[in-house]
C-alpha cells in the first residue's frame, strides 16, 4: 500500500513539474511543400509529447481533433489552384535559374502578403491580444517578413529548414560563403568535385550578383511588407534574422558534401523516418510478394510528377521498363499510360515507405529529393537519380559518388541509358552493398537526432535565447567577411610598388641608355 502511495505521489510530482516546465511555441512554416512540412511536423508534434503547447502556422495541417495543445492555423490556399502546378522540368529545360528564381521570389513576396493577411494570423498578432509565447521557431528560406512575430511576442527565435542553408541564410547567420563548393544548391553554376578556373570564376560572380539583388532589392520589399502589418516601430528584418539562436538544418553528414557552419547550425534529420512501418495494402502485398525476380520502384515525389515528363521521355522509360523482368511499380498520376507493359504497375499514390521496406525491392527510381533519398539509405535501397531542381542534382551526385548510385540527365534520358542504369545496379551487387554500410554508417551517432533538437529548442527556451552562439561574422560588413578590403590594400599596394618598380627601372634603363649613345658618341668624335 505504501509503495502504491509512494508510486502515485511521485507520478503526480513528475506530472507536476512537467506541467510547470512547458511553453508555449509558435511554429511558423509557409512553404507549401509536403516534403518540407514533414521534417517540421515531426518537431512539432514531437514538442507537444513533451508537454509543450504549439500554435502551428502551416499550409498541411494534421487536423487530428483528437490533438491537444496543438493548434493548427491552415494555409492550404497557398497551393497552387491548378492539379499539376507549375511543371518544373518543362520549364528548367527551357528558362535559366536565374529567372526562375526570380519569379519564384516575386510568388514568395506574394504569399506572404496573403499569409500575413490571414484573419486567423491577424488576429493571433493584433496588439494587445493577450497573447503570449515563449519562442517562435520559424522555416529560414524567403519569408522574412514573418519574422517580426518574434518581435511582437518578445521571443527568441529558432529557425528550421527541410533542406540545406539557401546563399542567403548562410549570408544572415554569418555562416561562409564558399562560392564553388558542392553543398550549394541554389546557384546557377552546380559544381561536383574539383571546379576549374572558370567555374570558380562564374560561381563568385553569380553568388555575389544574387546576394547584392538580395539583399538590396527582396529585403527592402520584405521590410515594407512587415511595416505595413506591424507597424513602422519594428527592428530591422535583417537585423532580427542574422540573431536568430540557432537554426536546425535537415542535412546529415554522411549523405552530405560537407561545409564549414558557425556553432549555431544544427545538423538534423531522418525526423520523418517511420520508427514502423506500416503495413503495405494486401492486393499490393501480394504483387510485390510475388515478384520472386524482384521489382523496381520509381517515383518522382510531390512537386515534381512522372505526368511532367514529356510524352518522348515517358515513351523512352515505357520501352526501357518492358525489356525488364522485373515488376515495375511507378508513381504515375493518371489513370492512363500509354502503351503501358503488362510488367509495370501504375499507382497515383504510393505508401513509399512501406514499399522501401520490401525485401524484393531491387532500386528505387527517384527525383533526388532529400525526404526520399534518407528513406532509401534507412532501407539500404540503391537508387537512380533524375534530379530536376535545387538541392535534387546535390544529393542525387552525392549518392553517385558514394557509389550507391547512378545519376542520369532527365532532360535528354533515352531507353538504352535507363537499361544500363537498371543492370548496373541490379546485378552489380557492390552498391547494395556500399548502401547497407552508409545505413549502418548513419545510424551509428552518439544521440537520437530529434531527441538532440528537442533539447536544443528547450536550451533556447531555458535561457531566453541563445547569443552565445552568435556569431560576430554576421556583424560584419559583406567586404570584411571576405577580407576583400585587405586583399583590396595588398593588392592595390602591391600594384603601386610594382608600378613604382617599374618607373624607376624605366627611368634607369632611359638614363643608361642616353648615357650609352652619349659615350658612343664622345668615342666617335675621339676617332674622328
Amino acid at each position: 500500500m505504501l509503495m502504491r502511495f509512494v508510486s502515485a505521489t511521485l507520478i503526480v510530482l513528475v506530472s507536476l513539474w512537467h506541467y510547470g516546465c512547458a511553453s508555449r511555441i509558435l511554429g511558423v512554416f509557409p512553404t507549401p511543400s509536403i516534403s518540407h512540412q514533414i521534417v517540421f511536423r515531426a518537431l512539432t508534434l514531437a514538442l507537444r509529447e513533451r508537454g509543450h503547447e504549439l500554435v502551428v502556422v502551416t499550409p498541411d495541417p494534421v487536423n487530428d481533433p483528437m490533438l491537444t495543445n496543438y493548434t493548427e492555423i491552415d494555409l492550404h490556399f497557398l497551393y497552387p489552384d491548378s492539379d499539376d502546378g507549375e511543371n518544373w522540368i518543362m520549364t528548367l529545360a527551357k528558362e535559366r535559374w536565374t529567372d526562375i528564381q526570380d519569379a519564384y521570389l516575386s510568388m514568395v513576396l506574394s504569399q506572404t502578403e496573403l499569409i500575413l493577411d490571414h484573419p486567423e494570423l491577424r488576429k493571433l498578432y493584433a496588439p494587445n491580444n493577450g497573447e503570449k509565447f515563449d519562442l517562435m521557431m520559424i522555416e529560414m528560406l524567403y519569408y522574412p517578413a514573418l519574422l517580426p512575430l518574434a518581435t511582437r511576442f518578445d521571443v527568441p527565435v529558432v529557425g528550421i529548414t527541410s533542406l540545406g542553408l539557401s546563399l542567403s541564410i548562410h549570408y544572415a547567420i554569418g555562416n561562409p560563403i564558399i562560392h564553388s563548393h558542392s553543398s550549394n544548391w541554389d546557384t546557377e553554376e552546380r559544381i561536383f568535385g574539383e571546379a576549374t578556373l572558370w567555374q570558380r570564376l562564374k560561381s563568385f560572380v553569380w553568388v555575389w550578383k544574387f546576394l547584392y539583388k538580395y539583399r538590396t532589392r527582396y529585403m527592402p520589399a520584405q521590410q515594407a511588407m512587415a511595416r505595413k502589418y506591424f507597424g513602422n516601430d519594428i527592428p530591422d528584418i535583417s537585423d532580427i534574422e542574422r540573431n536568430v539562436s540557432l537554426v536546425f538544418v535537415n542535412q546529415q553528414t554522411p549523405i552530405s558534401y560537407v561545409r564549414p557552419n558557425i556553432p549555431k547550425v544544427i545538423d538534423i534529420g531522418g525526423f520523418h523516418i517511420a520508427r514502423e512501418i506500416k503495413p503495405l495494402p494486401k492486393d499490393l502485398e501480394k504483387i510485390l510478394d510475388d515478384s520472386m525476380q524482384g521489382f523496381i520502384y520509381m517515383s518522382l515525389g510531390s512537386n515534381i510528377k512522372s505526368i511532367m515528363l514529356s510524352d518522348e521521355a515517358r515513351g523512352e522509360f515505357v520501352a526501357a521498363f518492358s525489356e525488364l523482368p522485373y515488376t515495375v511499380i511507378w508513381k504515375f498520376e493518371d489513370d492512363f499510360l500509354a502503351n503501358k507493359p503488362e510488367n509495370v504497375i501504375i499507382m497515383k499514390w504510393t505508401p513509399q515507405q512501406s514499399i522501401l521496406a520490401h525485401p524484393n525491392l531491387k532500386v528505387f527510381i527517384y527525383q533526388g529529393g532529400l525526404q526520399s533519398t534518407e528513406e532509401a539509405v534507412s532501407h539500404g535501397i540503391p537508387v537512380i537519380g533524375l534530379p530536376v531542381f535545387t538541392d535534387q542534382y546535390v544529393h542525387a551526385n552525392k549518392m553517385a559518388s558514394l557509389g550507391v548510385g547512378i545519376k542520369l540527365n532527365i532532360h535528354f534520358v533515352n531507353r538504352h541509358d535507363i537499361l544500363k542504369a537498371i543492370r548496373t545496379v541490379v546485378l552489380d551487387t557492390s552498391d547494395k552493398k556500399r548502401m547497407m554500410n552508409l545505413r549502418n554508417l548513419l545510424e551509428d551517432k552518439p544521440y537520437d537526432s530529434l531527441e538532440n533538437a528537442i533539447w536544443w529548442t528547450e536550451h533556447v527556451i531555458r535561457h531566453k535565447g541563445a547569443p552565445h552562439l552568435h556569431s560576430t561574422t554576421a556583424d560584419e560588413p559583406w567586404y570584411q567577411r571576405q577580407d576583400m578590403d585587405i586583399i583590396f590594400i595588398i593588392s592595390a599596394g602591391s600594384l603601386v610598388t610594382l608600378s613604382f618598380v617599374l618607373v624607376v627601372f624605366y627611368k634607369l634603363l632611359i638614363c643608361s641608355i642616353r648615357a650609352f649613345n652619349k659615350l658612343r658618341a664622345r668615342q666617335k668624335d675621339k676617332l674622328n
